[in-house]
């Protein structure tokens, strides 16, 4: 992507300029670390700081993961340079190039190395720039000699600007760490790396792809969600292969164990700790750990915290495409069990397992129903409600089981809010139900689900009407109707003293099924027990009635 013009990161660079200028303004070292996943643009947005950064003299240090174990191989790149400082250089140059100047006690020779590095920093003449790329994937040597450069920076006050980019890992948050106990947290700044915007996004594909159409470059920016490498993939392969090329030399690059976990991640859409994936796969966790760390170096994935996910949603696209249907049946059965036994009575990772079971082609009904009745069920929101909707709706189901599920979806509706899906989902319930109970219900519930829309609220007493109709030997639901018509008298038809009398009817009734001790009452005979004294309650004090009021908190 060098080829194009920089694009985007403002702020970020902002940032990192103003780290620059402190250095040299102070005369002392100041640094930086740029995170950011794979693709975000880390290795090109140091050199674009290098690029407005003329004045300073410029040393660079990448990592990369085949020199980890190797020492100095991060730092072979600036040791060169520091090696052409006029004077200073030549002790470093013989150290490192002339066989003849090696000790006999090697054990002193990156001492040597370090000293002499040293000498040759401190003989440039001006500000310096130390640009780390792949800081994750540093050796322990050559990162021992960039602090004792940075050591050095600060004892004899020199200009040094420290700017590190690595992707999230446990190394840069270390490195962070250390920089910030050498120079003082208010002299290192963090950059994170988010994905481009949309205007920076669409600038760079026409940059890169000049004959797309605006509606073209809009859907890659959606596909690549804003990350500059996947940007450049889809523009530069839009009429080409590229994007799947790379990734199918990735996939096949991978061992056995990596490639397993790689589909599970794909599989699942979400992050999980190591531990958990290890679980999944019946693994211990060293192999589960050993197969993590080769995603996180292909960068196929990444580390969040304790857990890991993908880098980008094409991988995942792209694995799920290449693995055979068999293979994610068994993948999604694996976890559909796996969140069941962790889920207890924690109703998201109910909802998880359902999806998994689903997608295994399993039965899902009985999970679905203890997903409806869970008292957690409203923090599943719109998306659960559609999710549990489909299944609900399945033509598969046998009526009993049909009727229970569809009740617990039109409730679900009304509980997060979906007043409309509520109303329409009560109506349907009560027009095919057989059980003249059921319809009585179902007509109750969309009375009151048409309160709560504008438009619909004239429709609720004929809804009330409807389940009046129906209305069977049911006490409890009898109690509930008159409490729903005190409320729709009252609020709605704004017939003060009608409303007033059917909300004393319906706490009398209640009192005379409920209120006489010892009497246990099942959980709905004290909701509707409770529904009528507060309409009588509210009506009371609509009439500042203090009596009535006294009489019904008794």
């Amino acid at each position: 992507m060098s080829s194009t013009r920089f694009v985007g990161r403002r702020v970020e660079l902002g940032l990192l300029e103003s780290v620059c200028s402190k250095a040299k303004a102070d005369e002392m070292p100041a640094a930086a670390v740029v995170s950011g996943p794979p693709g975000s643009g880390k290795s090109r947005l140091l050199s674009e700081l290098g690029r407005r950064n003329p004045s300073a003299r410029q040393l660079r240090l990448a990592g990369f993961e085949a020199g980890m174990q190797v020492p100095l191989a991060a730092a072979g790149d600036m040791l060169r340079d520091l090696g052409t400082v006029l004077g200073a250089g030549a002790m470093l140059n013989e150290l490192l190039f002339e066989p003849r100047a090696a000790s006999k006690d090697r054990s002193l020779e990156p001492l040597r190395v370090f000293e002499a590095a040293r000498q040759a920093l401190l003989g440039i003449a001006g500000p310096v720039l130390l640009a780390i790329d792949d800081a994750q994937w540093i050796d322990e040597l050559s990162t021992a000699l960039c602090f004792y450069l940075l050591r050095s920076a600060v004892a004899e006050q020199k200009a040094l600007a420290v700017i590190a980019a690595s992707r999230p890992s446990t190394e840069a948050m270390v490195f962070r760490e250390s920089l910030a106990r050498e120079l003082g947290d208010d002299r290192v700044t963090t950059v994170e790396l988010n994905p481009l915007d949309k205007e920076d996004g669409l600038q760079l594909i026409r940059q890169l792809a000049p004959h797309l159409s605006q509606d073209e470059a809009v859907e890659l920016w959606s596909q690549a969600k804003g990350s500059p490498f996947w940007l450049g993939m889809l523009a530069r392969g839009k009429e080409g292969g590229d994007v799947a090329d790379y990734l199918a030399s990735r996939l096949r690059a991978l061992r056995r164990d990596a490639a397993s976990l790689l589909t599970v991640l794909a599989v699942i859409t979400r992050p999980l700790a190591v531990s958990e994936l290890a679980a999944v796969l019946s693994w211990d966790e060293p192999r589960c750990h050993s197969a993590a760390s080769e995603l996180v170096r292909s960068g196929l994935a990444v580390i969040e915290g304790q857990s890991l996910r993908l880098a980008h949603d094409l991988i995942r696209s792209s694995v799920i495409a290449e693995t055979p249907a068999t293979r994610l049946r068994e993948l999604h059965s694996a976890l559909a069990n796996w969140f069941e036994r962790q889920a207890e009575a924690d109703v998201e990772l109910l909802h998880e397992a359902l999806v998994h079971r689903r997608e295994a082609g399993l039965d899902i009904t009985n999970l679905a129903l203890r997903v409806l009745q869970s008292p957690r069920r409203r923090l599943l929101g719109r998306a659960g409600l559609q999710e549990l909707a489909t299944v609900a709706d399945s033509e598969e189901l046998a009526e009993p089981v049909a009727v229970a599920l569809r009740l617990a979806v039109a409730q679900l509706a009304g509980d997060v809010g979906e007043q409309q899906v509520a109303l329409d989902r009560w109506t349907a319930l009560a027009s095919n139900a057989t059980d003249p109970t059921i319809r009585a219900m179902a007509y109750l519930a969309a009375s009151r689900a048409a309160v709560h829309i504008p438009e619909r609220q004239q429709e609720a007493p004929r809804f009330l009407d409807l389940a009046q109709s129906q209305l069977a030997d049911d006490p409890v639901l009898a109690v509930e109707i008159e409490s729903h018509r005190a409320n729709l008298l009252q609020v709605v038809m704004r017939q003060a003293e009608e409303g007033r009398r059917a909300a004393f009817r319906a706490a009398e009734t209640a009192r005379q099924l409920w209120g006489q001790p010892p009497v246990e009452l099942t959980a709905r005979e004290r909701d509707a027990y409770v529904a009528a004294l507060q309409v009588a309650f509210n009506a009371a004090v609509v009439e500042e009635d203090g009596a009535e009021q006294a009489r019904i908190a008794d």
